[in-house]
């Protein structure tokens, strides 16, 4: 499926971010207001809990499968693992 114009900025911004980018300053604010990023005391930005989930979402629905390292998943959601 096709992203809307705004759903490809979104997803364009949340990547910009995983990739260390430096964003405009028009676009940080916008991504900072939806809670979509977080900005350290040094200036650095990363993905709040919801930006990593409109980031999943939006790469679902792209049919992409972008990640980070630590995103790997040893059980599916609601498995459940015995001691057996």
């Amino acid at each position: 499926m096709a992203l809307s114009k705004t759903q490809s900025k979104r997803l364009a911004t949340l990547l910009a971010v995983m990739a260390g980018e430096k964003l405009p300053d028009w676009i940080k604010d916008q991504a900072k207001e939806e809670e979509l990023i977080n900005e350290a005391t040094d200036g650095t930005l990363g993905l709040s809990h919801r930006g990593m989930d409109e980031k999943n979402r939006l790469c679902a629905l792209a049919g992409l499968n972008i990640k980070y390292a630590f995103e790997t998943e040893s059980a599916p959601k609601g498995a459940h693992i015995s001691g057996d």
